[in-house]
């Protein structure tokens, strides 16, 4: 009997989930700011997107761009993985100040230092969370036209959207049990009343924390959004649902309502997204 070395078999097991060291970009901070460092991994091929993964408040993106599965993604879709790692004093940040709020220098950063990485400029997708939210938000308000798609979970606060020619899809998250609920809402709604195409999700059983489940379901959201990107469509695809009652909208409650109506890139994702909120009310 040939019997294979057990080491053979775990690297065989083990080394499609290795991930890559990031390499270290440190940048000079802009007002208001006490770091400025990006952490990358560039894709195999040549990059279409830079994805943007950023932490809670003052957080170390480094460990976000280390994790194998969205190393995975982002190789899959030739995706360059940033990973931001900004801080400002929590005494600026609460009076409007730092780098929550990108069009006062932080977001020229980010862009600054994906020219430097990549030798060009890309298009971005932006998941955020907590401080992370709070900083993609106001990116997407900020650059709107730079944007590909963007997930914000659980900002503590936001800034009401403005009306614009360019709307980019994007995901505005909390956990039912966590205080910044009314807040986010509340966002979501303002940006439904601009007709934003935007995604509404109350995750279950979730305080304040990150949620595998939620990081599942946007990149794979965000897999949609850059399918379709590679096709010419003269209207647009995916299913609008009615984020009270977990349904398909129609559209004519679309038009009604439009702040209980929220936009799916696919109707493939719907029974996932409906999975995370079934249980927001119990």
């Amino acid at each position: 009997m040939n019997v294979q070395p057990i080491g053979c078999v775990v690297l065989f097991l083990v080394s499609p989930l290795l991930a890559v060291e990031p390499v270290w970009l440190p940048l000079a901070p802009a007002p208001n700011m006490i770091r400025a460092d990006l952490y990358y991994v560039k894709p195999a091929g040549n990059p279409k997107a830079a994805l943007v993964l950023a932490p809670g408040c003052n957080g170390d993106g480094k460990t976000l761009v280390y994790d194998p599965v969205w190393q995975k993604f982002a190789q899959e879709h030739d995706l360059c993985l940033v990973g931001l790692s900004f801080a400002s004093n929590s005494s600026d940040l609460r009076d409007g100040r730092g780098y929550y709020y990108a069009a006062q220098g932080s977001g020229k950063l980010l862009l600054d230092g994906i020219r430097r990485i990549l030798g060009q400029d890309v298009p971005l997708l932006l998941y955020g969370f907590s401080g992370g939210a709070h900083f993609t938000a106001r990116f997407v308000e900020w650059q709107p036209q730079r944007v590909v798609s963007w997930c914000a979970y659980s900002a503590g606060w936001w800034d009401k959207p403005s009306p614009s020619k360019t709307t980019p899809p994007g995901i505005v998250a909390c956990g039912v049990e966590d205080e910044r609920l009314g807040a986010s809402l509340t966002y979501f709604k303002q940006g439904r009343a601009l007709s934003r195409p935007w995604l509404w999700i109350a995750v279950a059983e979730n305080k304040h924390s990150p949620n595998k489940d939620v990081e599942m379901f946007v990149r794979d959201y965000f897999g949609a959004i850059l399918e379709i990107r590679k096709k010419t469509l003269s209207t647009r695809p995916g299913m609008w649902v009615d984020i009270d009652k977990l349904s398909e909208a129609d559209e004519e409650a679309v038009r009604q309502y439009p702040t209980i109506a929220a936009w799916l890139p696919t109707d493939n994702l719907f029974d996932r997204w409906r999975l995370l909120m079934e249980h927001r009310n119990e």
